[in-house]
């Protein structure tokens, strides 16, 4: 009779080793994908993509747009993606957006958030922040001046004189910034001219000639810490640094914390005929706020002067 008795024994400890373990309770959410593609063009309405894998089964799938607009998405048996349509008619050329999806057992995750660029999109302009100041500016006229004359004056504006009824292609509409070395910057935009200036007062009138004299010298780039500023093929958008260096922004809510709630207004569209004008720190992606202390950038110049030198990166 002790035989069968060890057999039993044996039988019962391979069951236990045997069996898995049992589970604990299911608290993690989908496993989730960034959203695709990641640009769009304004009142065009565009298919936006996801995959989402849970264990347990995706029960729901949301599109989240600059943390606003929710628009549920669809599941497509055929390609394994959860997907919608939607339409940005907001003014905003650059926008966040995610997925956010809910297993069977109501466990939900938030997708990884990425800005999207949205092309032909009209921008706000806040007053003061890209907007002129006053009427007519308050010229000097300086067309008798000596060059060297106009030189010390710098930080300076300076244009030739019009001589009326020339369209806005003619030289003369262009301003320049006279460097403390006499050499003349180019403006790209208004908006990048804003970022310095309010108003176009103290400009002074120069002779052709004198124009002349001052050789041309690397376009003005915008100002330290005032907006953000992204190129129109690409959806990173970058916080500028000192001596043109850029640095792209890795989440929504690092611009929100850097520029504010309305930080998708801060952003300017810039050609990418100007992208040489800036040196690009793809190395350093801002994470945290903590990273770039747009204080410390916008008190870091006075003038253009101070914006001429070689790029500084963040350590």
């Amino acid at each position: 009779m002790k035989q069968p008795i060890r057999s039993f024994a044996m039988l019962a400890l391979f069951f236990v080793l045997a069996s898995p373990a049992l589970a604990g309770p299911d608290i993690a959410g989908p496993e989730i994908s960034a959203v695709s593609p990641l640009t769009a063009q304004y009142t065009v309405p565009q298919q936006f993509s996801v995959s989402a894998l849970d264990e347990a089964g995706v029960a729901s799938c949301t599109l989240l747009v600059s943390s606003t607009y929710e628009t549920p998405m669809t599941y497509d048996s055929v390609t394994g993606m959860w997907s919608v349509t939607y339409t940005f008619t907001t003014f905003r050329s650059a926008n966040s957006i995610r997925a956010v999806c809910v297993d069977t057992y109501g466990n939900s995750t938030n997708g990884p958030s990425k800005i999207i660029s949205v092309s032909d999109a009209p921008i706000v302009v806040s007053p003061g922040d890209g907007t002129p100041v006053g009427g007519d500016p308050i010229t000097i006229d300086a067309t008798e001046w000596p060059a060297a004359d106009v030189i010390a004056e710098s930080p300076v504006l300076i244009k030739t004189v019009c001589p009326g009824n020339e369209d806005f292609t003619h030289p003369c509409r262009t301003v320049y910034f006279l460097d403390h070395a006499g050499k003349r910057h180019a403006f790209t935009n208004e908006k990048a001219f804003f970022t310095w200036y309010t108003n176009y007062d103290q400009l002074h009138l120069v002779s052709t000639a004198v124009m002349a004299s001052y050789p041309l010298g690397p376009n003005v780039r915008y100002r330290p810490g005032v907006k953000m500023i992204k190129f129109p093929s690409v959806s990173t958008v970058y916080a500028v640094g000192r001596y043109g260096s850029l640095f792209p922004i890795g989440s929504e809510s690092v611009a929100e914390e850097l520029y504010g709630t309305n930080w998708n207004q801060q952003i300017d569209d810039v050609s990418e005929v100007f992208a040489t004008n800036y040196t690009i720190d793809s190395w350093n992606m801002i994470s945290s706020a903590s990273q770039f202390d747009r204080s410390i950038m916008l008190s870091s110049v006075n003038s253009i002067n101070d914006n001429l030198g070689e790029p500084i990166f963040l350590e």
